[in-house]
């Protein structure tokens, strides 16, 4: 129960964020006075939509890759960082320091010109590249390292 509130907190702060300030910067300013009512009134006159986070877990493989989640403490080898994969393949870790799209693509592109294989996800982390050889040596995004 902790980590689907933890999840819903870190993956709404992380969607609304920049689309909920340019709502509130159009919208008039918010009444001080609290209203009682039902809370789909309160929920359905709030600036932002509600996130529908995802019910099923990732695979530790390429094999379900969207609307998936993946809870670090309880799957895998119960190490790295939790993550929620939307509809459209989005990766939304919550520890907002992995959420940066500069970063990654900054991974990416290192990896990629020391020419490593992209790899995906292994073990359940995403973004990961590989030194293939006889022994293949696996970096992922979240600094998660290991050998194939």
């Amino acid at each position: 129960m902790k980590i689907a509130v933890a999840i819903t907190a870190a993956v709404a702060t992380a969607l609304i964020a920049v689309p909920l300030a340019g709502a509130l910067a159009e919208s008039p300013k918010p009444s001080t006075t609290i209203t009682t009512g039902s809370v789909d009134s309160v929920l359905a006159s709030t600036a932002a939509p509600l996130l529908k986070l995802p019910t099923r877990p990732c695979s530790d493989d390429n094999a379900i890759t969207r609307s998936c989640y993946w809870d670090a403490a309880k799957m895998g080898n119960g190490k790295g960082h939790s993550y929620v994969v939307d509809a459209q393949g989005n990766v939304i870790y919550l520890n907002p320091k992995l959420n940066q799209q500069d970063a990654r693509l900054k991974f990416n592109d290192v990896q990629s010109r020391a020419g490593k294989e992209h790899w995906g996800t292994v073990d359940g982390h995403r973004f990961c590249w590989a030194k293939v050889g006889d022994t293949s040596y696996i970096q992922c995004f979240d600094g998660y390292k290991t050998t194939s």
